[in-house]
């Protein structure tokens, strides 16, 4: 091998400890069964450790193009660590998971090894080809850990409505990359929006405008799914609710951050790339301002009619992929594009510590109550101090209240909006966040103060690798404040990511 090309190999570490993992586990599966649940629990969590520890190397230690088709940026770095690092913590939770016990889980966890694998080199991507092969490899590990209790009714229907649905939007969205190839006659994005700002040239609308008007409409379409807007989130309600906890976790944190990196990537190098005409990309930001006022809009109303609090997450998830489509809006909005981009990653590293820590208190108040709805939920708050602390700061955060990450990171969207001209998005985001306060203080309420009683008999949970799934939600709840009183570390590290 030429130096040259054991550099790049350097550069795809984390993917290649991936790799390694999955192998490992499913060794360890076939050589110990049932007995070896721990071991590939443990096989699992190393791996997303290695891939951790290397993404942590200094900035420019490798090259930054790699196979001409892999760009491994600040960008791709910072949207890694987020899926990789969110692995973890699901593979810890669903060790712990009782709605498994009944379940083979050795296949799980390199299943959920091969799903990070496919996020990280999504986000890391700016070629068609590699664009589909690894949504592909995230989206069928997905469908696949969506059924994972097959004995459970709604988790295999779950899991077949997240397929037909996918592969409709996939389908969709490739034929969206057909018409941009047939534009400009490549497959990387770069290139693509060379294209692209050529067929606007002269800004008369012709007939290759409107194939890249379809184009990128289709391809939205895909994107659109994956990140559950509206009117592409039907799934996510059923899916959520019907999915294990810990994989609902995943699709929430990891799936929607691998959704985002990859349809921010996609709009910088086709429309921001180059000097694409000045009358037509504001009118994309109008699009996406106006699906994002809707989207999260959607979101909030229809989770306070919500009764199963997975469910009520799962549209709470849908509105703040609004929140995030505003940043998105900014970008496109034909101003300074990095005003967006910031405020966009800002709150995806705050959404994202609260919806794992949320998650996480829903599966610790399943496994030791079976608590699903909003009745079932009464006077846990005095039964499970702890955990029930630690949902109402998350839920708190994920509302937008200080002192918390989620405060600052709805700032900083709104502050975005309004340098960029967007006042009314500014002030819908700020009505929607009010109305988030009804949803989630009902689960508040109802620990604290409807229940019979201060105390509620539980099954115990106990065991080593219950009391590491406990400390990440703590490691969580702390970051959650930590950064809402002091976040100029994690604003560095997000500057560091602009593309």
């Amino acid at each position: 091998m030429t130096p040259e090309l054991l550099t790049q190999i350097a550069a795809l570490k984390p993917e290649i400890y991936l790799t390694l993992g999955i192998v490992l586990t499913v060794i360890a599966d076939l050589v110990f069964g049932v007995r070896g649940r721990n071991l590939v629990a443990v096989l699992g969590l190393a791996a997303v450790g290695m891939a951790l520890w290397c993404l942590a190397d200094p900035a420019g230690s490798h090259p930054e193009r790699v196979f001409g088709m892999l760009t491994f940026d600040g960008y791709a770095r910072f949207f890694r660590a987020l899926i990789i690092s969110a692995t973890g913590i699901v593979i810890l939770h669903a060790v712990v998971f009782r709605g498994m016990e009944n379940v083979s889980r050795n296949e799980f966890v390199p299943m959920l090894l091969g799903t990070a694998l496919g996020g990280s080199l999504l986000v890391s991507t700016d070629n068609l080809v590699m664009l589909l092969l690894s949504l592909e490899l995230l989206s069928l590990n997905s469908y696949l850990l969506a059924g994972w209790q097959r004995k459970e009714r709604r988790s295999s229907e779950a899991a077949l409505k997240y397929l037909v649905y996918g592969a409709l939007a996939s389908a969709i969205m490739i034929f969206g990359f057909s018409l941009l190839y047939g534009i400009s006659g490549s497959l990387s994005l770069p290139v693509i929006g060379a294209g692209v700002s050529a067929a606007w040239s002269g800004g008369v609308l012709g007939t290759t405008q409107l194939v890249v008007i379809v184009a990128t409409a289709l391809v939205l379409v895909g994107f659109g799914f994956k990140i559950a807007a509206f009117p592409f989130h039907f799934w996510a309600p059923d899916v959520y609710e019907g999915a294990p906890t810990p994989v609902t976790t995943f699709l929430a944190v990891a799936s929607k951050a691998a959704g985002f990196g990859v349809l921010i990537r996609f709009l910088d190098a086709v429309f921001l790339g180059e000097a694409l005409n000045a009358e037509w990309l504001p009118r994309l930001g109008h699009v996406i301002a106006v699906i994002s006022a809707v989207t999260m809009t959607y979101g909030n109303v229809t989770a306070v009619l919500q009764r199963n609090v997975k469910r009520m997450l799962a549209y709470s998830s849908i509105a703040h992929a609004g929140y995030l489509l505003m940043g998105v809006a900014v970008m496109t909005s034909g101003l300074d594009a990095d005003i967006g981009l910031d405020a966009t990653l800002f709150y995806l590293a705050t959404y994202y510590v609260a919806t794992l820590g949320a998650f996480g208190c829903v599966m610790a108040l399943s496994n030791r109550f079976g608590a699903e709805d909003l009745d079932d939920y009464r006077g846990l708050g005095w039964s499970a101090p702890f955990t029930g602390a630690m949902f109402v700061l998350f839920l708190v955060s994920l509302t937008g209240l200080p002192p918390t990450a989620g405060f600052a990171g709805k700032v900083m969207l709104f502050m975005a909006s309004l340098d960029s001209g967007l006042y009314w998005l500014a002030v819908v985001g700020a009505i929607n966040a009010v109305v988030s306060l009804f949803y989630y203080f009902k689960i508040a309420r109802a620990m604290y103060l409807r229940g019979d009683s201060k105390f509620i008999a539980g099954i115990p949970d106990r065991g080593v690798m219950v009391f590491f799934a406990r400390a990440s939600i703590l490691a969580l709840g702390v970051a959650t404040v930590y950064y809402g009183l002091a976040f100029d570390g994690l604003k560095t590290w997000v500057e560091s990511a602009l593309l």
